[in-house]
């Protein structure tokens, strides 16, 4: 009994051992406990990059509202501009012409307009370096992950070529699994042009604002500035394989 145990012993060991050193990797493949760790992994960090960059996206929006000047607000100071030089008022000029729509209504002259201006707060300075401060700490989340992603990625493409040339996949698998990490890829670097249009137009926008007379935005625009060099350095280490 002892001698006919030990081989059904051994073929159950065989079997086990058999089973446990395949396993489902990503896109639903067989490979190695590892190889299919890494393909997760790199699952996993692609998925939290595209949030990362989804983020800053959304962020550089907000910038781009907050830095949008009012212009109604603009008419309404310029029709009061001919009443600053001679009133403390202004302010109240100002609320009853926008409230009334009455836009550039009394001409005013070139010095009282630019000390309306001056007055008016046509854009959020607080709100914008509050923009600012979040979209740049997304950035650097981002300029910081992004160079570890890229080398996972390209990790993951040189072992699926190796398992390719193994037979352990076919040529329609291997090019399905890379087209995924191309795609994957190519929405990170829309995500990164984006925010670096956005923080153009941001740009152009408190152009605006101080050539109408806001003073005190050099800082906000020279803050925007550097967010479009980084995104945009940061899109041109994604290259699309």
């Amino acid at each position: 009994m002892k001698i006919t145990a030990l081989p059904v012993s051994l073929a159950i060991v065989a079997l086990i051992s058999g089973c446990a050193s395949s396993t489902v990797g990503f896109g639903g493949q067989i490979g190695t406990p590892g190889t299919a760790m890494s393909f997760q992994e790199t699952h996993e960090s692609d998925a939290a990059m595209l949030e990362q960059t989804a983020a800053l996206e959304a962020l550089m929006r907000d910038i781009v509202r907050s830095s949008t000047v009012k212009h109604a607000a603009i008419g309404a100071a310029m029709g009061c501009g001919i009443f600053v030089l001679a009133t403390a008022n202004a302010s109240g000029c100002i609320r009853a012409a926008t409230a009334g729509g009455v836009v550039g209504a009394v001409s005013g002259n070139l010095a009282g307009k630019r000390e309306v201006a001056r007055r008016m707060e046509l854009v959020s300075p607080n709100e914008l370096v509050r923009g600012i401060r979040s979209s740049n700490e997304k950035l650097d989340q981002i300029t910081t992950n992004l160079p570890q992603l890229l080398s996972r990625q390209e990790k993951t493409v040189a072992t699926l070529a190796q398992r390719r040339s193994l037979g352990e996949l076919s040529q329609g698998e291997y090019s399905a699994q890379v087209a995924s990490i191309r795609t994957r890829r190519a929405e990170l670097a829309e995500a990164l042009t984006l925010s670096s249009k956005q923080a153009k137009l941001a740009q152009n926008n408190l152009a605006d604002a101080a050539a109408h007379g806001q003073t005190g935005l050099e800082w906000h625009i020279r803050a925007i500035e550097q967010l479009e060099r980084e995104a945009l350095s940061a899109r041109s280490t994604i290259s699309l394989l």
